[in-house]
């Protein structure tokens, strides 16, 4: 079994990112017209964007917690990318952290370099 990537605001520098499920659904079909973003279900949007032709991106934002979250499977560019457009044009000032389901402890990661600088700053 896989294990899942989580990413927030960092809490100890910023607080919670303030914007909305709806301004996230409306962000992801405006980069890509065709993904999926379920509407919010149990406090969860599910977001699946084909990025690459056959090999979509699947990523949850948990409305509740503020926090994005996607399996450890395959190449992690195609979630990545999806999250780094969404806080690049949501939240572009907010410190971003990361950590895995088994070890909660969160790391930076760069959104201000660029989208190469975001992927590169995640380790796998």
């Amino acid at each position: 079994m896989g294990s899942s990537f989580y990413l927030s605001a960092d809490p100890e520098q910023a607080g919670p990112w303030t914007f909305t499920g709806e301004q996230v659904q409306e962000c992801v079909r405006r980069h890509w017209p065709d993904a999926t973003v379920s509407t919010a279900f149990e406090g969860f949007l599910e977001i699946v964007a084909d990025l690459d032709r056959g090999r979509p991106a699947e990523v949850s934002f948990n409305l509740q917690h503020g926090m994005f979250a996607f399996e450890d499977r395959g190449s992690l560019v195609g979630p990545l990318t999806v999250i780094y457009n969404v806080l690049h044009d949501l939240a572009p000032e907010v410190p971003v952290v990361w950590w895995i389901d088994y070890d909660v402890d969160p790391q930076p990661l760069d959104l201000a370099g660029g989208l190469e600088a975001f992927i590169g700053s995640f380790p796998g």
